[in-house]
């Protein structure tokens, strides 16, 4: 999550209470005084989210948020959907880590008064759960959160809130499926973030019966403070069991740790890594001169690997060599990561709903939209949201970290499918191939 985007863990959550009455009071006026949808005019539509682009959350996660805008300014060069541009306003909240103001409440706040149509692919669980009851209030959809949270899930308490991403137990249901079937007999332990990324991501490994020898929780404050060295400890404990095999609910700073530390004491199991703090390009630049070991370790995506030749790589290609302000540089030549996957995946999703709503729509008819319509995305999977499930995806492939930039699918033409409930099976189903819609092309 956010790729898929911290986006989904937790990060010194010091979350603002929300006592800005006088903003709020002048928003509600002013939006029950206006004519039509908030966030809505006859030639453009605004949208905002919150993301953390400075601070310590900011490597690798800063880019989804930009990725996305680099689709919307794209289809804006196209002119527009439906004869509307789409003006992104994205708010840095530094993972509520900036020491005050701006927080996600705040910035939310900011977001409210323009106003905005929706939030859309705003990033993290703590960040998020701190304000959709304020958007709930408003009536403000809380579209795609960049976390793999069950918090977004709860269409009867939040209607208008939704992910984009499989869950963290989905993720781990599958990868878990993979452990049992191809290292039978070797010991598994655990290293996951203390929050519900790990959480989910070990109760789901429990689910399909994967038991690990050594279940450890790090602390994401403590990872920061010393620099990589709390995993020190991790790594010592998992050698002396003789684990064979790790599994990382890791983001891509505590990846590297994992890594690094693992390296420095001749560690070298097999490593499973969560699809959140997998990509090659992201934790090579959290490592820096530190050797990788990451190369040759599993995990868990439902975008194309880039090692894959898929129409889609090539539209991504395009669309971020167009943004000159925000991807100075990049080129053919230069490596797709992970997270600028991600934000191109819920920025199609993003567009193709609002196309499929047409030129006169409300919030309301818009969500609906959402719940009823096919969309072709570049995800492997395909969207299911419903009335009774705001998850999004379900499913995706067990690929293999080939390089330091590069990701390849173990099983070529194999995707695996679950839910995030404890029955569900994982189940292999057939890629879903929706190509490149042709307003887009």
């Amino acid at each position: 999550m956010s790729r898929q985007h911290l986006r989904r863990g937790a990060l010194l959550a010091a979350t603002a209470s929300l006592c800005f009455a006088g903003t709020v009071t002048g928003l509600s006026s002013a939006t029950a005084g206006a004519a039509g949808t908030p966030g809505v005019t006859a030639n453009a539509i605004t949208i905002g989210a919150t993301v953390p682009l400075t601070g310590i959350a900011s490597v690798g996660y800063s880019e989804v948020a930009k990725a996305a805008d680099a689709v919307f300014k794209y289809v804006n060069s196209k002119r527009g959907v439906n004869g509307r541009r789409i003006r992104y306003v994205i708010k840095d909240d530094c993972y509520d880590a900036c020491g005050g103001t701006p927080n996600t409440v705040s910035q939310t706040q900011a977001l409210l008064a323009l106003p905005v149509f929706a939030t859309v692919g705003s990033l993290g669980t703590p960040t998020q759960d701190s304000v959709r009851n304020l958007l709930k209030k408003y009536g403000v959809p809380q579209l795609f959160v960049n976390s793999g949270s069950g918090d977004w899930n709860a269409p009867r308490t939040y209607p208008g809130l939704f992910g984009w991403q499989p869950s963290y137990q989905v993720e781990s249901k599958i990868l878990g499926d993979y452990i049992k079937a191809h290292f039978h007999g070797q010991k598994v332990c655990f290293i996951g973030q203390n929050d519900d990324f790990g959480r989910n991501g070990l109760a789901g490994l429990k689910d399909v019966g994967v038991i690990p020898a050594i279940q450890q929780m790090y602390s994401v404050v403590a990872l920061v403070s010393s620099s990589g060295a709390s995993f020190a400890p991790y790594m010592a404990a998992e050698k002396s069991a003789s684990c064979k095999v790790v599994f990382l609910d890791t983001i891509p700073g505590a990846t590297g740790a994992a890594l690094g530390n693992a390296e420095a004491i001749g560690f070298s199991p097999h490593w499973i890594i969560s699809g959140v703090g997998a990509d090659p390009v992201t934790v090579k630049k959290e490592m820096g001169s530190i050797p990788d070991s990451e190369p040759g370790a599993l995990t868990f995506s439902y975008l194309p690997a880039s090692t894959e030749a898929t129409s889609w790589h090539g539209w991504m290609y395009k669309v971020l060599e167009a943004d000159h302000a925000e991807f100075p540089g990049f080129k053919a030549s230069s490596p797709l990561d992970g997270n600028e996957e991600y934000g191109i995946g819920w920025g199609v999703a993003f567009v193709e709903a609002l196309r499929a709503s047409g030129r006169t729509f409300t919030r309301a008819s818009f969500l609906r939209t959402l719940m009823s319509t096919a969309f072709q995305t570049p995800a492997v999977v395909p969207l299911q949201f419903s009335s009774s499930n705001h998850q999004g995806l379900h499913g995706g492939f067990v690929a293999r970290i080939k390089s330091v930039t590069q990701t390849e699918v173990v099983a070529p033409g194999t995707v695996y499918s679950t839910d995030s409930t404890k029955a569900g099976k994982v189940v292999v189903t057939h890629i879903f191939s929706s190509g490149i819609p042709t307003w887009l092309r």
